[in-house]
């Protein structure tokens, strides 16, 4: 229904988290690696530029969104620490 959208403490870091989620189960990505670009696909057009930005940097900052290790890409992938989701 996406009613949440409407209220007006939207987004919150649980609101970024649980698109993020949902995303990534929908896109089969059981794993839940992603990369800043992914927010692309369901955040609004500029979202880098406001408060989804802003909690996406945050949750970057303390380490919710965990940088992971990898070999075979130059972007930064990211997986959700202690996802509540998965």
């Amino acid at each position: 229904m996406g009613i949440w959208k409407e209220l007006p403490a939207y987004p919150t870091e649980e609101d970024v988290i649980f698109e993020l989620n949902s995303y990534l189960i929908r896109d089969g990505r059981p794993h839940g690696e992603f990369s800043e670009q992914t927010f692309n696909s369901f955040f609004p057009s500029g979202w880098e530029k406001n408060r989804h930005g802003e909690l996406v940097q945050a949750l970057i900052e303390k380490g919710t969104f965990e940088k992971q290790k990898t070999k075979q890409s130059t972007k930064t992938v990211y997986k959700i620490k202690d996802n509540p989701h998965y």
